[in-house]
């Protein structure tokens, strides 16, 4: 009886305890501005706000008054016979000073990249407002 008292208690604590991102919210609106072709610039946006839900997370696109400007894109480069393709990211803040810039290679689509590149921008940008 002692035993599931204890175990009823440290699930409730676990279940109490708000998790990480929620203690240091981002904000759920984040205007960005995405400098890429029109195709990397819908997919990047499309992946945000998807990979966003998670964490209470909107992206809304703006071109002026904007949080964060991301400079995107992708290609491709030969990996053992085969293109792979790639994504090259630099995140800045609303004053122009870079956060930080990233590649993600040997994704076997564009799509991939840009997926993989979204959740990095979340990743980070919930790691730099804590």
């Amino acid at each position: 009886m002692k035993r599931l008292s204890n175990t009823l208690l440290f699930l409730l604590a676990i279940t109490a305890t708000p998790p990480s991102w929620a203690q240091h919210p981002l904000g759920s609106n984040l205007k960005i501005k995405i400098e890429a072709t029109e195709l990397d610039q819908q997919t990047l946006l499309a992946r945000l706000k998807a990979n966003g839900v998670a964490h209470h997370l909107q992206f809304v696109l703006a071109d002026q008054n904007f949080d964060y400007r991301v400079s995107f894109g992708t290609d491709q480069k030969p990996i053992g016979g085969i293109n792979a393709s790639a994504a090259t990211t630099a995140v800045y803040d609303a004053e122009g000073k870079e956060l930080f810039e990233f590649k993600r290679e040997g994704r076997w689509t564009d799509s991939g990249a840009t997926n993989a590149t979204a959740k990095e921008i979340i990743k980070r940008l919930l790691k730099l407002k804590q």
